[in-house]
């Protein structure tokens, strides 16, 4: 045989048995991640960085992920990396909703944070929900994707490239745009509900027809937008939007309607409730005596609404709820000088409030400014407390967008004891627009805050509560801690088998048995030796372990060896077909 024949059967060969290799190598290829990471969004593309944030794990550039669209206004194209939403499944995929304009999600390996692709959904989609217990992704757009396209779409978890068909119609008008948000949770069942910005009502959808069940109004409000939700007494909390005048002498706007103009509306609040009057709907937030309604409280049991809450001046307010359900937030234009917090009640009653909390912070010009618009929720029992310490937590950590600094708030037992730690000694706001992400690495004593107007990161222990690492260089958008839940808990239950069969073996009793005096013993070699046998057991248990071990922490070699532009500072201080 010719030398090169012989070479190119060899290289043939090879290939083959590469090829065949693909699902083995894919389990095990080099920077697999393992535990609690943070991943990060903006507009350099998307990092994963250890909880602590000293280590940069996957690096992916914005060219790769985010989307070409046109400006706001029109022009040139121009890379969009908005990262609106983003969400993992915990054993899978993370998802994510790029770009304004464009009709497409985009999915990563949770493993490694590789692309897997972008995926065609309604147009701008703006709010994800991951459903456990059907094991899907659903999807909440501001617009169609074509005439006969909705505003919601589902993906299957574990096929995000299936198709489907799905059109849910929340405007009767599918040239209409539709902003709201959803509410996706396995406790609500077979249904879902949905806001539209415009629209007075609360829609609740069927998750298996994929269509609008029934509308629920809210009565007075000219739409429903943000919205928070309780397991502990399924309730719904809706954010409603009002109208109110503008563009004359004495108007609840003044003379200037700004950039949106105005029209004839109809004020359904204040002084001037039932009369037609210039004005515009939907702006009118944090106006005494117009923003009124505040937050609806929606029993999703009987679908009927149980009540509604305001701020302490009278006046509505964003809600963001925890996530075991047991308090609800409420943010107002007030520029940050007092939050309200809502202690959620047992279905079909009203929640009541716990403490309105002042934390201090600075509102100079920012009197009517929403300036908080992320919280963290640090919840954990002794029992369950991951982290080893022994500690219940019960923590709400929130940054101030008007100072450079973020308080833990302790409500352990209603104690409600506040500290206020400072993020960077600058005289500069590092809040970007008097706004910050602020996001726990679940499992961990690591929480992140952001200082997206100069490209910097805080990472404070949530113990001591002490600044940790300070992170520059980097542009934030959202942040997301992520952990294969899947993986660890296929570890952990190898790990309790095998320690179960070690247990059960140390209680095997060896008895000494006390024959009686003969002049010859004869031993047959067939006899067993509980010793031996409680020795083998040991040690195929710890091979067995060893093995699995081995395996698991394979998937934690990180990439590492690649470069970062960043400098790290230590410090004290739609259309789916389901398969």
């Amino acid at each position: 045989m010719k030398l090169s024949s012989a070479i190119l059967a060899l290289s043939t060969t090879l290939a083959a048995a590469m090829n065949n290799q693909k699902d083995a190598f894919h389990y095990n290829r080099p920077g697999m991640l393992n535990g609690p990471n943070m991943w990060v969004f903006g507009g350099q593309g998307m990092r994963i960085y250890s909880p602590d944030g000293t280590q940069r794990k996957v690096t992916t550039s914005a060219n790769e992920i985010c989307h070409n669209v046109t400006g706001y206004r029109g022009g040139e194209f121009e890379l969009s990396c908005a990262f609106y939403d983003i969400v993992s499944d915990g054993k899978k995929f993370v998802w994510s909703a790029v770009s304004r304009g464009v009709s497409k999600i985009d999915v990563f390996d949770i493993d490694t944070g590789a692309t897997v692709g972008s995926f065609e959904t309604c147009m701008t989609p703006r709010d994800i929900e991951y459903h456990p217990l059907r094991n899907e992704i659903w999807v909440r757009c501001m617009a169609t994707s074509d005439p006969f396209g909705g505003y919601m779409d589902v993906f299957s978890a574990d096929s995000p490239g299936s198709d489907s068909s799905v059109s849910i119609n929340l405007t009767g008008n599918h040239s209409l745009s539709a902003y709201g948000f959803s509410v996706i949770d396995n406790s609500l069942g077979d249904v879902g509900y949905a806001t539209v910005w415009n629209k007075p009502a609360l829609f609740k959808i069927d998750l298996s027809s994929r269509k609008v069940l029934s509308n629920h109004t809210l009565p007075a409000a000219y739409g429903g937008y943000e919205v928070a939700y309780s397991r502990l007494n399924r309730h719904i909390f809706v954010r409603a939007s009002v109208c109110c005048t503008c563009g004359f002498e004495g108007a609840d706007l003044g003379e200037d309607c700004g950039r949106y103009g105005s029209s004839n509306v109809t004020i359904t609040t204040g002084p001037a409730a039932g009369e037609v009057l210039e004005g515009q709907c939907g702006r009118c937030d944090g106006l005494a005596n117009v923003d009124s309604l505040g937050v609806y409280e929606f029993d999703t049991a009987t679908d009927k609404i149980v009540g509604n809450h305001v701020m302490p001046d009278g006046t509505g307010g964003d809600p963001f709820g925890s996530p075991d359900g047991r308090h609800i937030v409420l943010v107002g234009r007030n520029g940050g000088e007092v939050i309200r917090i809502l202690k959620a009640g047992v279905n079909g009653e009203r929640s009541t409030v716990a403490i309105d909390l002042e934390l201090g912070f600075s509102t100079v010009d920012e009197e009517t400014s929403v300036v908080y618009n992320d919280f963290a929720f640090i919840q954990t029992a002794v029992d369950d407390d991951i982290m080893n310490t022994g500690k219940a937590r019960d923590l709400i950590v929130i940054a101030s967008g008007t100072e450079n600094k973020v308080a833990f708030i302790d409500i352990t037992d209603d104690k409600n004891v506040v500290t206020i730690v400072t993020l960077s000694n600058s005289n500069v706001m590092t809040a970007k627009k008097n706004r910050r992400q602020v996001e726990w690495c679940v499992g961990t004593p690591y929480v992140w805050v952001d200082g997206a107007s100069a490209d910097e990161m805080y990472i404070l222990n949530i113990d001591t509560k002490q600044m940790v690492t300070t992170i520059t260089g980097i542009n934030s958008k959202k942040m997301i801690s992520v952990e294969n839940y899947a993986a660890k808990r296929t570890a952990d239950l190898i790990a309790q088998q095998m320690m179960a069969a070690v247990t059960d073996t140390d209680q095997v009793e060896v008895k000494s048995v006390n024959p009686a005096p003969v002049a010859v013993q004869n031993k047959d070699d067939s006899d067993i030796d509980p010793v031996g046998i409680a020795a083998l057991v040991i040690g195929v248990c710890a091979l067995v372990v060893g093995v699995a071990n081995m395996v698991y922490m394979g998937r934690s070699k990180s990439s590492s060896e690649g470069g970062t532009d960043e400098s790290v500072d230590q410090k004290t201080l739609g259309s789916k077909n389901l398969a």
